[in-house]
This record gives structure tokens, C-alpha cells and sequence, in this order.
């Protein structure tokens, strides 16, 4: 039993699709996050113990930081960057981050810390794609250092925030904004969420399906579809909304009405009436294919899907609450009687 441990996490697949503008913004903002968390208290439920556990978390991303300021300085762009990897192998995009993990309560098990980095890992991934959605993925990583080889690192994509944002962007609905980490890691702390495995509330809920999402590669199939719908459902609290227009009005009311190229509710009905009735096609797993032009002609060709814009409202919802300091919404309904002229 121990108190800390230092976990080094390897991220074979480190670099996240931007633009130059976005390239930049990413970049700013892992380096912001590289001096957030430097001894943080982190609760996280403890399932070796049965408990809450409190523990102290320090960060070191300087690896990845000059990963990424590198791709930059000689190619721009990580898109470009990307497309000179998928040419030439000797082309990094693999890099690590180091985290110190201190238990407060007491000594621990390994399993206990490693448990804790991997909670800080969703944590840190949901609240970077949150304030700037598509600037955090790990993809085909390991963990490193004592015990390592006792655990499996998880591993987030982010092309789902970054296909919401393509979609809202060019449909101009809804709108995604870029927020504050600190407002968006504090609302995190307020609201509990990394402080229970099994969700309860509404907003844990939304979280750890959006986790789920981001573990899904190269398509949207049948389980994204339906974990966005619930997603949309209890966010609103239509859970009952037999074709989706409740929930659409619902929706309009937070964020404006959605002009008809975002409208994703019937498209979205639909989809998930196949999937209940068996109808849908069934695909086959697909190979994973790290070529940069096929990836971006995919993109494209997928942008105007319906489960991209019904992200994209996912992600503008939570970006709200966040905004706002709330835990959800709340709907009213008034009556009143009209007196005879």
C-alpha cells in the first residue's frame, strides 16, 4: 500500500484534427490546463474501498505541449501535420502525460490510484471538448510506470466534438462557444461528477454517455444514435415525446429555433424508429484507416448526418448550463382565464 504514485499514460494517437485557427486555440489551451493542475484535490469514488477518495492530482503535459507546438511551427496546421504522418511514418504523433496521484485519506492499493488517473483522464477529456469541443483525444494509448502492466488505458476520440462543432458552424445553429476550462472545471466540482461510477443524476447521466460516444470509431452507428436521443430526452425531460416535437420546442426555447438544414429532431425519430423495428442496416466493424485525405472526404461526406447535428445541441445544451451554473432545466406550464369584454 502506498500514497503515491506517478502514471505516465501514452497517447500513440495524441494529435486532434484543427485548422490553423483551431490549431492555435488548442494548443493555448492544453497549456493553460498543463498549469491548472498542479496539486488539485480530486474526489473520485473508490470502488476497491467502497468510498469516496479523496486524492491530490498534478499534471505534467509539457510532452504533448511541444508535440504539438512543433506540428505547428513546421506544418501550420494539425490537419496538415496529420496528412504528413499518414505520408511518412517517421512523422510523430505520439506523445505522454505524467501525473502524480496522492491519496489523502490514506495509503492505497495500486488499483485505487490507477482508478483515480483514469476518472481524471474522462474528467479532463469531457471538460476540454466542452470548452473547446475537438481539442482533446487518446487514442491508442497504454499506461507506463509501476504496475502498469496490471491496467488498460481507455481510449477517447474526438471527432465527435469536432464534427458537432463542423455542423454547427456550417448550419449556424446552435451555437458553440469556446469557454472557460476554469468555469467548465468548477461546474464539474459543484455538480459531483466524478464522485460516482454509476450515474444518477440527469447531468452525470449525459456525461458519462457522452464518454461512451467518444469511445466509438470512424462511424456513427445504431448505439451513437441512440445514446444522443436519450442524451437530448433527459436533458429536456421528454422522455414520453412519442415523435420528438416536444422535445424540439423544448430545445428551441434554450436555443433559438433551428433553422431547417439543423433540424435533426425528425431525422433523428426516424433513425431510431429503424433501430427499434430491426430495420436499420447492420455494419460490420471497420478497419481503422489513418489515411488524412480518405478521413477528410469521410468527413465531409458525413457532416450533414443526423446525429452530427443532434451532437451538436448535446454540446450547446451542456455549454448552457454551464454558462448558467444549472444542473438542468425546468418547464412550466400557465393557464389563465380570459374575462368577458
Amino acid at each position: 500500500m502506498q500514497t503515491t504514485e506517478t502514471i505516465t499514460i501514452e497517447i500513440h494517437n495524441a494529435i486532434p484534427n484543427g485548422g490553423i485557427d483551431a490549431t492555435g486555440k488548442i494548443i493555448s489551451l492544453w497549456q493553460l490546463v498543463d498549469g491548472y493542475f498542479t496539486d488539485r484535490k480530486f474526489v473520485v469514488e473508490d470502488p476497491y474501498r467502497g468510498q469516496l477518495g479523496e486524492y491530490r492530482i498534478s499534471l505534467d503535459a509539457k510532452a504533448l505541449i511541444n508535440l504539438m507546438q512543433t506540428a505547428r511551427d513546421n506544418n501550420e496546421s494539425f490537419d496538415i501535420y496529420r496528412q504528413m504522418h499518414a505520408a511518412d511514418s517517421s512523422v510523430a504523433i505520439n506523445s505522454e502525460l505524467h501525473m502524480t496521484v496522492e491519496a489523502l485519506n490514506s495509503r492505497t492499493e495500486p488499483y485505487s490510484m490507477y482508478h483515480a488517473a483514469s476518472v481524471f483522464i474522462q474528467q479532463l477529456l469531457l471538460g476540454m471538448n466542452l470548452a473547446l469541443p475537438g481539442s482533446c483525444q487518446f487514442l491508442d494509448t497504454r499506461f507506463a510506470g509501476p504496475h502498469a502492466h496490471r491496467f488498460e488505458a481507455q481510449d477517447f476520440d474526438s471527432k465527435a466534438f469536432s464534427d458537432a462543432m463542423l455542423s454547427a458552424t456550417e448550419h449556424g445553429w446552435p451555437k458553440l462557444h469556446e469557454l472557460s476550462f476554469e468555469t467548465v472545471w468548477g461546474w464539474f466540482e459543484r455538480a459531483g461528477t466524478s464522485e460516482r461510477n454509476t450515474a444518477i443524476t440527469t447531468i452525470n447521466k449525459v456525461l458519462i454517455d457522452m464518454l461512451k460516444i467518444a469511445q466509438q470509431r470512424y462511424r456513427y452507428g445504431a448505439r451513437t444514435a441512440m445514446l444522443v436521443g436519450n442524451q437530448l430526452e433527459m436533458l429536456v425531460g421528454t422522455s414520453d415525446d412519442a415523435d420528438m416535437q416536444h422535445l424540439r420546442e423544448r430545445v428551441s426555447l434554450i436555443l433559438g429555433r433551428p433553422p431547417e438544414s439543423a433540424d435533426c429532431f425528425k431525422e433523428l425519430y426516424r433513425l431510431r424508429e429503424a433501430l427499434f423495428k430491426g430495420e436499420h442496416p447492420v455494419r460490420r466493424p471497420a478497419l481503422v484507416y489513418h489515411n488524412a485525405d480518405e478521413e477528410i472526404m469521410q468527413q465531409l461526406a458525413q457532416h450533414n448526418s443526423g446525429v452530427e447535428k443532434a451532437l451538436a445541441v448535446v454540446l450547446s445544451l451542456l455549454q448552457d448550463l454551464v454558462q448558467n451554473d444549472a444542473d438542468g432545466y425546468q418547464f412550466s406550464e400557465h393557464m389563465q382565464r380570459k374575462g368577458q369584454d
